[in-house]
Order: structure tokens, then C-alpha cells, then sequence
């Protein structure tokens, strides 16, 4: 199996082989997917990220969200260690924040990870059994670790899922995977 480092360079290379065509029409795809899925449709507050260059959009789905009357918070990073969820009311209201990333404004509230009913999460790259690869700085495991009964469910574009994913001690499982092809459910 190859190490995260040679893995990440790998996703980062196909992943920036798709075109701003095919990416837009996958994003669109997985949040149709996501949308359908109960655990979205119950869910009275949920997180969603704005995404980076080679992640999925989830615009769509904020939108979506926003005008369904859900709560909606988006990941802001507080340290070189740390993320916390922070309220958007309109996807115009983002602002750039660190590292180049679209964000909540700094004075809007903020919310807990168990205070959460599902947390859609990014990756690199996936695998079956739910692992995933981020970019290394572990924002998000460390927020999930303190997820409570909220989902943890991945967006990805078909393309990252691979068959194994290195796992360590500190990396947490996702709950479900869905991409613009297929919805992976995870059982423990």
C-alpha cells in the first residue's frame, strides 16, 4: 500500500486532470445524491464546506438547505489544529479565510460537532470500508472526534474512491460516502 504522502500526490494529480466540466457536472450530480438522503432531509442543522479548487461543490446543496429552513455551517479554521462550524445565512455572505478558503464571516455563530445532525465532510481520496484521506493537517478528524451522533458523511467525486485508504490510529470512519455515482453505507 502506498503511504499517505505518495497517495496525496497521486489524488492530487488525477484530481486536477478533471475538467471544470466534468467536476461541475459530478458536484452536481452528488448533491442531488445528497439531498435524497434521509439523514439530510431530517437534519435541522447541518455542516457542508465550501469547497477548494479540487473538491467538491456543495453550493447546491447550501442553497438547498438555506431555503428549506436548515441551519447551515460552514468549517472555519481557528488554528493550525483546529476547525469549528460557523453559520452561513447566504452563500453571498462568504468571505475568504485562511488558506484562500470561502468561509462564514468571523462574528457569526458558532456551533459544536454534537450539536450537528450531519457533517458532510471532504477528502482526497476514499475507500469501502469508509477511510479517508485528507490533506493531511487532521482539521478534520480532530472536529469529528467530537461528533456525537452526527453523521459523517463523505462528498466525493467517483474518482476518489480507491481500494484502501493507510489508516491510523486518530483517523475517523465515515458514516456513509457519496459520490456522483454510487452511496457507500458504512457499517462498523
Amino acid at each position: 500500500m502506498a503511504s499517505k504522502k505518495e497517495l496525496r500526490k497521486a489524488m492530487n494529480a488525477r484530481l486536477h486532470g478533471l475538467t471544470a466540466e466534468e467536476k461541475a457536472a459530478a458536484s452536481a450530480a452528488v448533491c442531488a445524491r445528497l439531498a435524497a438522503l434521509p439523514q439530510y432531509r431530517q437534519a435541522s442543522s447541518i455542516m457542508a464546506f465550501l469547497h477548494m479548487p479540487d473538491e467538491v461543490s456543495l453550493d447546491a446543496l447550501i442553497k438547498d438547505a438555506l431555503a428549506a429552513g436548515k441551519e447551515v455551517y460552514v468549517p472555519v479554521c481557528v488554528d493550525k489544529q483546529h476547525i469549528e462550524g460557523r453559520r452561513l445565512y447566504t452563500l453571498e455572505q462568504a468571505v475568504c479565510g485562511a488558506y484562500g478558503i470561502r468561509t462564514a464571516p468571523p462574528d457569526n455563530p458558532r456551533i459544536e460537532a454534537d450539536e450537528l445532525d450531519v457533517i458532510f465532510v471532504p477528502g482526497l481520496a476514499f475507500d469501502a470500508k469508509g477511510h479517508r484521506l485528507g490533506h493531511g493537517a487532521s482539521y478534520y478528524d480532530r472536529f469529528l472526534a467530537g461528533k456525537g451522533g452526527a453523521a459523517a458523511i463523505a462528498a466525493a467525486w467517483d474518482v476518489q474512491i480507491i481500494p484502501d485508504v493507510p489508516v491510523e490510529a486518530h483517523d475517523v470512519i465515515m458514516t456513509d460516502i457519496v459520490t456522483d455515482k454510487q452511496h457507500l453505507i458504512i457499517h462498523p
